[in-house]
């Protein structure tokens, strides 16, 4: 096992700054040569405490920042067209890359990390997507996905307006 000090926030690990216990493969393999830990010695964990001031202060502008386009994105979907059959399969799917351009498209560039899709919509409908912008701020972006040359047509809904929506999973 090696004793790190992350100096970029790892998803499933910890934050920058953390110190950590890995195993050696992925510490000697991702870790260290991509740049998102250094080992634990006495003098790395002297320069990671002196620029730690400064990357509370670069994290609470962050989430200032995600708060704010949080706000914004309050009730934000997306409309997708797709080919479908007639019973309102997806002749393929649509995932967060398509997802991703849209909102890009709307004026909202989210990057595709950013949403939490549990798998990809393969269904004519509404669907929920999790946006996940910082660890303290998560909401949800409506995605309509709507067949080509069918307009606002969902299968077994004649009112496309009381469509359900699919819940979101994540």
């Amino acid at each position: 096992m090696l004793d790190l000090l992350l100096v970029k926030d790892v998803e499933h690990l910890g934050k920058r700054g953390a110190r950590v216990r890995v195993r050696e493969g992925y510490g000697r393999n991702y870790l260290l040569p991509t740049g998102a830990a250094v080992p634990a010695s006495v003098e790395n964990i002297r320069r990671v405490d002196k620029v730690r001031a400064q990357w509370l202060a670069e994290e609470a502008t962050m989430l200032t920042e995600m708060k704010e386009l949080a706000g914004r994105l309050a009730g934000f979907s997306v409309t997708l067209v797709s080919k479908a059959s007639e019973a309102g399969n997806l002749y393929g799917s649509v995932g967060v890359r398509e997802i991703a351009e849209a909102a890009a498209a709307g004026g909202f560039p989210l990057e595709q990390r950013v949403l939490k899709l549990a798998s990809a919509l393969k269904m004519v409908g509404n669907h929920a997507c999790p946006v996940v912008l910082h660890d303290e701020v998560r909401l949800t972006i409506e995605v309509r996905v709507r067949a080509e040359g069918r307009g606002d047509w969902i299968p077994g809904h004649e009112d496309a307006d009381t469509a359900p929506r699919t819940p979101a999973a994540g």
